[in-house]
């Protein structure tokens, strides 16, 4: 991963480590240890983190995203999840739009854009503590190369496409599924799936009512997400997600 570093000591404390799924809707699977249990695919391998790299990516988007309409959305979000309410008073659009924010984030966590060169003009040759003090006001610039920064681009990207994924999810009514033992895992993103587990014991799902699960069916929604993870899922403690055989 390769990604543009700060001055020493970032005295202008620009984010570096971003959450392509907010850490405060990861902290609500923190254990009494607090840290998740993360399976890596790839390795078949669970490690124990509060912190760890795969749940972020680094300075992929500008601060005028991080700090702007991002922090907004997470914002409405986490309001929905620290207080859920009744399905007449749920904030159904706030959960959607969350969630394009979630998937577009990942997105670009995956397929990370490189700086886009312009034609026909040169380079501004700003100093780096110019060019971070501009970003932190929000502020664009066209750096010595005559490229616009990558995140920049994402930002502007994931702004529009959020737009976009909202025209066929925000008529989404989202449900409540509880359960009484069995465990929630959690996947590194759904793509396809209408989901967001929000707790070990507590999930929200596209169109569906207000339900508790049987551990089977726990089973089976967590097959589904590991299905939908790309990298890795995690959970509270991974010995208390069934998953459901293929």
């Amino acid at each position: 991963m390769t990604y543009e570093r700060v001055r020493k000591g970032n005295p202008l404390q620009l984010t570096i480590d971003q959450h392509f799924h907010s850490a405060h809707a990861i902290s609500k699977f923190y254990n009494n240890e607090d840290v998740v249990e993360i399976m890596n695919i790839g390795y078949g391998k669970i490690s124990k983190k509060s912190k760890n790299g795969m749940l972020y990516t680094k300075r992929n988007w500008d601060e005028r995203a991080e700090k702007g309409y991002m922090y907004q959305i997470e914002s409405d979000f986490h309001q929905q999840i620290d207080n859920i309410k009744s399905y007449e008073l749920r904030d159904h659009e706030a959960i959607s739009r969350y969630l394009a924010l979630w998937r577009l984030r990942h997105q670009f966590h995956i397929e990370r854009l490189s700086d886009a060169p312009l034609c026909g003009i040169e380079g501004e040759n700003y100093t780096k503590e110019e060019q971070e003090r501009m970003e932190s006001m929000g502020l664009g610039y066209v750096n010595e190369k005559a490229e616009i920064p990558a995140r920049q681009l994402t930002g502007g990207q994931i702004q529009l496409g959020i737009d976009q994924l909202m025209q066929a999810l925000h008529s989404i009514k989202w449900g409540v599924l509880k359960s009484n033992d069995a465990h929630f895992l959690c996947a590194d993103c759904y793509h396809k799936l209408g989901f967001i587990p929000v707790s070990p014991t507590i999930a929200l799902a596209a169109n569906l009512p207000d339900q508790t699960l049987s551990d089977d069916e726990v089973a089976i929604i967590n097959r589904q997400s590991v299905e939908s993870a790309s990298k890795f899922y995690f959970g509270s403690n991974l010995g208390k997600c069934p998953i459901a055989p293929n």
